[in-house]
């Protein structure tokens, strides 16, 4: 044997030496402080967890160049979990790297209340809730990176917050409003963070994948896929966009909230998620559509690093985030008039108290806007309605919990769900 070929034959017996294990073991992530989300209990036992996605180690961190991003030649490293028991590594993506394609969406409540008419109603309602749309802008970089801003106050999250990802990690990253700190929101636990207001982790499900055809969107050729797990059926429309290369990074964000696991045949580099349609199992819908998509304009001028240059590691923190999503001027606005009822409320004189005793954070509508948001099992009294007849319903983020709009007098004690058999002991 030539000394080259033994070489090779040395080499190859080295490659196979180091994966034959890696195909028969499993490894955990690492051991951290998250809880499991009160809802958990209601799925079934998980067909995925995260420790067994594809590459799933939980031990070391990505290079400089993430898995579908590797230099030429070098070996594809797949994605492992985000670490949560230490910083995250500098992330050394230059500008030169961010070039790609900014997205504009938003989150729809497909079936909020409508907004209520009539001689006392004034005619801005419907800009007021046209205000609180729930807007996004997702910017997508060929170097595996990608930013979702929130740009409404409707969410259960600040304003211009940020979840950044990339694709040498599964998971996301938190970034708080001036990038002054960020948290690492692990895989599963995305749905708790819009429904719960935690980040608190779930099993991930493998979803069942099915080809549902083609259609055409914002100007592209488009391919539809149903994923589906225990929790519901997404249907997602996707493009081909040449230059992309992070579109399944979108595509992982939008596939958790069903519970799927991000590893699936729908999430691909070269696709982009134009629209996402959720239907639950349980009943209620919510659909995400992009409504614009271009090349950013100013790749320089938003750093898309994971995470941010210099900011400070919240390990178990979330963000502020005022929870009243109009003004007492602006409240005080929804009545032409004053009506005062016609038997006073003894215990509300003033306003809206409302309480929520449900598990999730739950929206308070008057006259079709929603004008609160409450953390699961908390209260707070709302300044701003004039007495009089309101039309009043509720709902969770995600839609699974809707009620229908009942008319109220107002001022009122406003409640939803039933308090628990031991609260206040």
């Amino acid at each position: 044997m030539t000394p080259r070929r033994a070489r090779r034959a040395f080499g190859a017996a080295l490659f196979l030496g180091l994966v034959a294990p890696s195909c028969t073991e499993r490894r955990a992530m690492p051991n951290t402080t998250t809880q499991q989300s009160p809802n958990a209990n209601i799925l079934p036992a998980p067909l995925a967890s995260t420790a067994e996605l594809p590459g799933a180690t939980g031990a070391s961190s990505p290079t400089a160049m993430d898995s579908a991003h590797a230099v030429a030649g070098d070996p594809e490293q797949p994605p492992e979990p985000a670490p949560e028991d230490r910083p995250l590594p500098a992330d050394p993506v230059g500008a030169r790297d961010l070039a790609g394609y900014t997205l504009d969406g938003s989150f729809r409540w497909t079936d909020a209340p409508p907004i209520a008419t009539g001689p006392d109603v004034p005619s801005n309602l419907k800009e007021l809730a046209s205000a609180l749309e729930l807007k996004v802008v997702v910017d997508l970089a060929p170097a595996g990176r990608m930013r979702f801003a929130f740009e409404s106050d409707a969410f259960p999250l600040p304003v211009h917050s940020e979840l950044r990802a990339r694709t040498g990690y599964f998971g996301h990253v938190l970034v708080w409003a001036d990038a002054t700190a960020y948290r690492v929101v692990p895989p599963g636990s995305l749905r708790a963070l819009f429904a719960e207001r935690r980040a608190d982790v779930s099993p991930l499900l493998r979803a069942t994948v099915r080809p549902a055809g083609n259609g055409y969107l914002l100007g592209h050729r488009t391919v539809h896929t149903e994923l589906e797990t225990s929790l519901g059926v997404l249907v997602l429309e996707q493009a081909t966009v040449a230059g992309a290369g992070s579109g399944e990074l979108l595509c992982r964000l939008l596939v958790e909230l069903i519970g799927a696991e991000p590893a699936n045949d729908a999430c691909r580099p070269e696709r982009v998620p134009l629209s996402a349609q959720y239907r639950w199992a349980g009943g209620g819908t919510i659909a995400f559509a992009a409504t614009a998509l271009g090349e950013r304009k100013d790749p320089a001028g938003t750093s898309l690093a994971v995470p941010p240059e210099g900011a400070r590691w919240a390990v178990g923190e979330l963000p502020p985030s005022p929870t009243a999503l109009l003004t007492t001027p602006e409240l005080a606005r929804f009545r032409a008039r004053p009506i005062r009822a016609a038997v006073p409320n003894a215990r509300v004189t003033e306003g809206v108290t409302f309480d929520n005793e449900t598990n999730l954070v739950e929206y308070l509508f008057l006259d079709g806007v929603p004008v609160l948001w409450l953390r699961p099992h908390s209260r707070e009294h709302l300044l701003g309605p004039p007495a009089g007849r309101y039309q009043v319903a509720f709902r969770d983020f995600f839609g699974t919990a809707v009620t229908p709009p009942s008319v109220m007098e107002l001022p009122a004690l406003l409640r939803v769900g039933a308090p628990e058999p031991d609260a206040g002991k």
